[in-house]
């Protein structure tokens, strides 16, 4: 029983300290802090337009190039994301790049996308985005060293003046080429 009556008296002293804090100035000395808070917020330079946060530059470049892409004619982004889901089902990283009753998923997301025309660095962004691997074989006209490996879904693209003119995904079909060369 003493517990519960030492714990109540400190429960109500508890209260009372925080109400006495709690209690309004007198009402000339409120009046003189609003007018001195206007006159200070007055004073101080309104804050920029926009009060969130900036966006790094990386996430800059990326929503740049997906909005890039989904603006181009014969991009269908909603197939994009489709595939990249039905990918990600099948296997971790590019080793899901094939599944038997859709063929190869790498393949048709670069279809997808419509990888012709964009930039090397756009490319770069989007594809890396979508987890899948790539190599430059041939930059101006010029076939570049490539090593043997086969690595399932990787895009192969030829690029001229840092655009890319072509590309195949491994195992895929045969290396489309728009001719630049």
């Amino acid at each position: 029983m003493k517990r519960f009556f030492v714990g109540g008296l400190v429960l109500i002293l508890f209260t009372a300290c925080s109400s006495a804090s709690n209690v309004e100035p007198e009402a000339e000395d409120s009046q003189t802090t609003t007018t001195n808070s206007v006159n200070e917020v007055a004073d101080e330079p309104e804050p920029a337009e926009s009060t969130a946060a900036a966006k790094p530059p990386e996430l800059v470049r990326l929503e740049d190039a997906w909005d890039f892409a989904a603006s181009r004619p014969g991009t269908d982004i909603g197939q994009v994301f489709q595939l990249f889901r039905l990918k990600q089902s099948l296997g971790p990283k590019n080793l899901a790049c094939y599944d038997p009753e859709s063929g190869d998923v790498c393949e048709q997301i670069v279809e997808a996308i419509n990888v012709v025309g964009l930039t090397e660095q756009q490319l770069a962004v989007l594809l890396d985005s979508l987890e899948l691997p790539y190599r430059v074989v041939e930059r101006d006209c010029e076939p570049l060293m490539i090593t043997k490996e086969f690595v399932a879904g990787r895009v192969n693209v030829s690029v001229f003046e840092g655009v890319v003119t072509g590309w195949a995904s491994e195992g895929g079909q045969s290396f489309w080429d728009e001719g630049s060369c």
